[in-house]
């Protein structure tokens, strides 16, 4: 077993490696209702709090309309913890038992987009405009790729932290030992089959060798 496997196997006294263990967890395998409530009493923590309305749409959106008694039960236990806005957001989402009448949000810590809420409009440079504004605040505020990449899966964006591991491996084979471990992470806690595969198929072509750590977790994803 390799380390960072054996790393995400033992339960971390880290609230912040926990929690972007889970939202990963949450990405992959979204019906796990266990992974969401641990998410939920996690970001119940002071320091994960700007994260408890992300985990919020995250439970809701993968409940639907059912589970109802669930989610009341989690959300008056950790309502007093959310901003008015959003706690009214989720209110009505409760008892509406759907989105269908509320404006499309992605709350930050949310990995889960919902396909019932009302559309706004939207254009690519809109879209644009907030992958820029992400960038920004990145090269602002960080100054290493790994540490952008924990950001940026914390707050729910997993193809963005992807991304961008994925692109400084290809820029610098000499760093590709050090971010390596991050990526695989990222694979094998989202269960990302299609990417990772992707990717070792770019690495063999530009002779790049795959590492034991590699070949283990391509062993896992046989059975994603």
């Amino acid at each position: 077993m390799t380390s960072f496997l054996s790393d995400s196997n033992t339960k971390t006294k880290d609230p912040f490696i926990h929690w972007r263990q889970l939202t990963l967890n949450v990405k992959a395998n979204p019906n796990n209702l266990d992974n969401h409530t641990q998410r939920i009493m996690l970001a119940m923590d002071i320091h994960l709090q700007p994260y408890l309305s992300g985990a919020f749409q995250d439970f809701f959106i993968t409940l639907k309309e059912t589970g109802r008694p669930l989610k009341e039960k989690m959300f008056y236990l950790a309502s007093p913890l959310l901003e008015s806005y959003n706690r009214d957001y989720f209110f009505q989402w409760l008892e509406e038992e759907s989105d269908a009448n509320l404006d499309c949000m992605r709350f930050p810590g949310s990995a889960l987009i919902s396909t019932s809420c009302k559309k706004v409009l939207t254009t690519i440079s809109n879209e644009e405009d907030e992958a820029s504004t992400l960038n920004n605040f990145l090269n602002e505020n960080y100054d290493n790729p790994i540490d952008k990449a924990h950001y940026c899966v914390a707050y729910g964006c997993i193809e963005e932290a992807q991304k961008l591991l994925e692109l400084e491996i290809f820029k610098d084979e000499k760093r590709q030992q050090l971010l390596e471990p991050e990526l695989l992470y990222i694979y094998y806690h989202s269960q990302n089959k299609k990417a990772l595969n992707e990717m070792s198929q770019k690495l063999l072509k530009i002779k790049r060798s795959l590492s034991k750590d590699w070949q283990t977790v391509q062993n896992f994803a046989k059975d994603w």
